[in-house]
């Protein structure tokens, strides 16, 4: 339509997940995160950031709820709203707008304040991470509170959450994509599992 009708339009691919391929690029140097569905049934924690599959992706909820009948499994919905997934969920951050990357900078400050990283998989499979340790520092509990709405103790509960799963992933879609500092959100995300060492593995890694 572009190149031939000269016609001043937008596709799909640069609405709705320019900034994830950007990120991903960006971090990995191709532009596609490598997952299966069944990596829905295969984590311990399973986090929505921006993403109401209820509505939006009905199959993929419905892997989900298989996921979430094991007990030992959580899942976990950060969104602003109270969503229909975030009622199905067994943790909702309802985080104030536009303070996700706030929220993920904080919680990559307490993980490595907690020492919860993988520190043989930084040192084989990353690189920057001290860089990173260093600008997240300024990324505090209390900052973190007074940006993001959450409680400490909230805060300190997600935290907890992913430093004690065996197998983490973090699933984000338009309210990420199409979000506030979208890319950087997503970078965010993929730090974090990078720094614990939840990608590469079943049940793990960032996906939108």
């Amino acid at each position: 339509m572009r190149n031939h009708l000269q016609t001043n339009l937008d596709g799909n691919t640069r609405l709705c997940m320019a900034t994830a391929a950007v990120a991903h690029n960006q971090s990995f140097g191709f532009d596609a995160p490598g997952f299966t569905l069944e990596d829905y049934e295969l984590s311990d924690r399973l986090i929505l950031i921006g993403s109401n599959p209820v509505v939006a992706h009905p199959i993929i909820w419905d892997r989900i709820k298989h996921h979430n009948q094991n007990e030992n499994q959580k899942l976990i919905v950060i969104d602003p709203r109270v969503s229909e997934t975030a009622e199905h969920a067994d943790h909702h951050y309802a985080i104030k707008g536009k303070s996700d990357l706030v929220l993920l900078y904080t919680v990559a400050n307490l993980l490595i304040e907690r020492d919860a990283v993988d520190k043989e998989f930084i040192k084989n499979s990353t690189n920057g991470y001290e860089e990173f340790k260093h600008f997240v520092k300024d990324f505090d509990l209390k900052r973190g509170t007074e940006v993001t709405g959450l409680s400490e103790d909230e805060i300190l509960e997600l935290v907890d959450l992913i430093a004690t799963g065996k197998n983490v992933s973090i699933w984000f879609c338009m309210g990420v994509n199409q979000g506030y500092e979208a890319v950087r959100t997503a970078q965010a995300i993929i730090n974090i599992c990078l720094m614990t060492g939840n990608i590469g593995r079943p049940g793990t890694g960032q996906i939108q």
